[in-house]
């Protein structure tokens, strides 16, 4: 069913406030996919954009003109086969709304819009994989490549089953007996997220250059597994049997609770990020308490954050890149590199700043585009490699 005009206006407002839910911005994305002609798309931009010139902003402010600089992305020419492509839709629908985004946000930052750059389309060729190159270390060293390996019984281990999933994730079952035998899950650059079940009911996602290593059956006291890069838990609550979660010296604890872990070791901060429950945060001789909707910062100490925007932290899990206010480059330009498993060198400095959302699973050649219509950067792809630079170089 057509979204009310109504309905439009309020989720175009919020999104240019910077207020729109993850929930919302995709329901704006699906409508500019639904909707027909580039001309009811500006139609509905000029209604929103003259509701942006109230009487108390500035006298001095020139909307037509920022107006103008801001449609410009959506008479980008696009090829007439390519705009039947639904995520040829999408990437316009995304230029127009990163741009009119930005045109307003860098107005009120530096009172000096920049013309947004119209793009040529153009393809780079680099595509997230669309198999999940996952690698599954038994306890004998065996190796099992996940997406080679058909549905079913994987393995079996000290009668604990390994299961591929229909969805293509993986999931333990069983009970240890014997010795307890530990596994290691790899995800590699240039993959996809992969689901895992352990075997205690605790779900896991775990992030692309990432790795994970775990028990196949939990006993003891305490449930323990060991993580190099980012994964989202979902953990089974067991009071008697703490989960605790460690890379290097740091460790987090809880009892049954969901939470992302980022530990890339390109990151200057390693972060823990409270969506439900609560978790203890241990690191050397400090610890730390946190609560829903905080996040723990973590170098040569722990610091707290609180109200963070946690849609931001897991949208990797959602197969998309959220930008918060911003943004550097660098932050953006390291998840790229880590999603489509490329190389990225920097030619000059760039003080833009950037804040949006974008598909991640799209050619690279589309994110760049996006990122390139606020007019702050340019890229070049050389093979493998993304050459970061200022728009004015």
């Amino acid at each position: 069913m057509p979204l009310p005009k109504e309905r439009i206006h309020y989720l175009l407002e919020a999104y240019i406030s910077k207020k729109a839910s993850a929930a919302e911005v995709d329901e704006l994305m699906d409508w500019f996919l639904e909707t027909g002609e580039d001309s009811e798309l500006k139609s509905y931009m000029l209604d929103i954009w003259n509701q942006y010139k109230p009487a108390e902003k500035p006298s001095d402010v020139n909307w037509d003109e920022i107006y103008s600089r801001v449609m410009q992305p959506a008479v980008v020419p696009v090829e007439p086969k390519i705009r039947q492509i639904r995520w040829g839709r999408l990437t316009a629908a995304a230029v127009v709304l990163t741009a009119l985004a930005a045109g307003t946000y860098l107005y009120f930052t530096s009172h000096t819009p920049q013309p947004i750059a119209i793009i040529e389309p153009r393809q780079s060729g680099i595509a997230p994989s669309p198999k999940n190159t996952a690698i599954l270390t038994l306890a004998d060293g065996t190796q099992v490549e996940i997406d080679s390996s058909g549905n079913g019984t994987l393995a079996v281990q000290e009668n604990v089953r390994i299961t591929k999933q229909s969805t293509g994730g993986i999931s333990y079952s069983g009970m240890a007996a014997g010795k307890i035998s530990y596994n290691t899950l790899t995800v590699p650059k240039g993959s996809n997220p992969l689901s895992l079940k352990l075997s205690d009911g605790s779900q896991v996602w775990l992030n692309v250059g990432s790795s994970l290593t775990y028990p196949t059956a939990f006993t003891g006291n305490e449930r323990k597994v060991k993580i190099i890069g980012e994964a989202y838990f979902e953990v089974a609550h067991n009071a008697g049997m703490p989960f605790k979660v460690q890379h290097d010296d740091l460790t987090v604890s809880v009892i049954g609770t969901h939470f992302n872990m980022n530990t890339y070791d390109d990151e200057n901060d390693k972060r823990i990020t409270l969506l439900e429950g609560s978790v203890q945060v241990n690191k050397s001789s400090d610890s730390r308490l946190l609560k829903p909707g905080q996040q723990a910062k973590i170098s040569d100490e722990i610091k707290i954050l609180n109200d963070v925007n946690t849609d931001e932290v897991i949208a990797w899990k959602e197969g998309k890149f959220i930008f918060g206010e911003n943004t550097d480059i660098g932050t953006i330009m390291r998840q790229i590199a880590r999603r489509y498993n490329v190389e990225i060198e920097y030619r000059g400095n760039i003080n833009q700043r950037f804040w949006g959302s974008v598909p991640n699973n799209v050619d690279i050649s589309q994110v760049l585009k996006i990122l390139e219509s606020t007019g702050g950067v340019k890229f070049n792809v050389e093979g493998n490699k993304i050459i970061v630079m200022p728009a004015t170089q």
